[in-house]
């Protein structure tokens, strides 16, 4: 019975060990999710977004009524001679009194408070969108430099093979030793390459980590190869129907901006409006009766400086007009960017898919004349110099075309971010 708890205890700590040791793998719908869920700086863009709301949701408090309570006890002093009879004695009372006052002003600032908190919700979905493509750009470039890792690891292989390949056929004395030495050679010349590559693909997999909120020592890995996720993308036919946040956040500062205008417009020319009621009963202990001197006033009140043409009031809504000038002129400056971009982005798109299916060709190619030179170098009717330059241009031309893979999803992200429409729209 000793023995089997022991082993059970064994089974719980391997099981245990192995859970905590688990690699997470992730596709990059699950980065962006997670990214949603845990970034630091997102967390602050949407906790200034719900105090704007909780400023707006309480912003009719303006209406309410100022409302003072007070009590208080006092008796008569004198420094030189007797008290009157009747200040010679405690008396005791209370206060109470209200105000309201009613001021266009009052109304155009809620209309404010809540445009405002409009702009905060911009400004965090504005946010959330950068941040989607903040991750999907970080993670297709990390399948980018892991494919470029494997690529170089591939070399390495080869080398690997051709230098003892050559090294076997120099004993024999089939190839001149110069052939051994120059397959020594590159062989470890494409180490520190390796080395490099994984320093890379490290180094951006901890910023990638930063981005989701993960800790530096969880083990991830990403699900994915760069020409899979790209499908097929559909440029033709977009139409531009979704203004970008950029221009739609514009558009908001605009609205807020006259939101401030007519606030500060009804402050300096419209009436104001204020009711104001107290009572001070007051208890004498020696007359032994109350009295009170409570009153009702209303009273309407102008602010005749600010109709002068050089007051402060009227050089601030000066201000905004100019202000709300520049912001319109910035709108249509937006709007004419973003259809270029646009435009551009299309252009690109077209360019690369073009770009990937020379490229493409160009593998094929290189397979195939490298095959014919190991065949021939095999066989002694090659060198080791054409052999080598031949999986060279194999190397580059495979390169290439995962960086292409890149480009052609990074731009499409692009696009999708101008169009304002959800990641993936393009993508069949």
């Amino acid at each position: 019975m000793k023995h089997n708890r022991v082993l059970i205890v064994c089974i719980t700590i391997m099981v245990c060990a192995g859970t905590l040791s688990a690699e997470t793998n992730l596709t990059v719908d699950e980065a962006v999710q997670l990214a949603l869920e845990n970034n630091l700086s997102l967390e602050r863009t949407k906790v200034d977004m719900e105090g704007k709301k909780r400023a707006s949701d309480r912003s009719w408090n303006n209406l309410i009524p100022s409302v003072t309570a007070s009590g208080s006890v006092s008796h008569g002093t004198a420094l030189v001679g007797d008290l009157s009879a009747g200040r010679d004695e405690w008396s005791s009372g209370g206060s109470l009194s209200a105000s309201w006052s009613l001021s266009p002003a009052i109304v155009s600032g809620i209309k404010q408070t809540k445009t405002d908190y409009e702009s905060g919700i911009i400004t965090y979905e504005e946010a959330k969108q950068n941040l989607e493509l903040q991750v999907r750009k970080a993670f297709y470039q990390i399948l980018l430099y892991r494919a470029n890792t494997d690529l170089i690891g591939q070399s390495i292989e080869t080398a690997q093979s051709r230098y003892e390949q050559a090294y076997r056929s120099a004993q024999a004395g089939q190839v001149p030793k110069l052939d051994e030495l120059s397959a020594r050679v590159d062989l470890e010349n494409l180490k520190p390459s390796l080395r490099s590559a994984e320093a890379q693909y490290m180094n951006a997999m901890d910023s990638f980590k930063q981005i989701l909120g993960l800790p530096a020592d969880t083990d991830i890995s990403l699900t994915g190869t760069l020409d899979n996720d790209s499908g097929t993308i559909q440029v033709t036919g977009i139409r531009n129907v979704n203004e970008s946040y950029s221009v739609s956040s514009l558009r908001k500062s605009l609205e807020l901006l006259e939101a401030q205008k007519s606030t500060a417009w009804n402050q300096a020319y419209m009436p104001s409006l204020n009711l104001s009621w107290n009572t001070t009963p007051t208890y004498g202990s020696s007359s032994k009766e109350w009295t009170d001197n409570g009153s009702f006033s209303v009273a309407l009140s102008f602010k005749l400086d600010n109709y002068l043409p050089w007051s402060s009031a009227r050089e601030q809504i000066d201000s905004y007009n100019d202000s709300i000038t520049n912001y319109q002129s910035q709108i249509t400056e937006a709007l004419m960017n973003s259809e270029n971009q646009i435009r551009q982005h299309q252009r690109s798109i077209e360019q690369s898919l073009e770009s990937i299916d020379s490229l493409r060709l160009n593998v094929e190619l290189a397979e195939e004349t490298y095959a014919m030179y190991e065949e021939s170098y095999a066989k002694g009717t090659a060198d080791l110099q054409s052999l080598r330059s031949a999986y060279d241009s194999l190397s580059e031309a495979k390169h290439n075309v995962q960086q292409e893979y890149y480009n052609l999803l990074s731009v499409s992200l692009d696009l999708e971010k101008e169009l304002n429409v959800p990641f993936g729209t393009l993508w069949q």
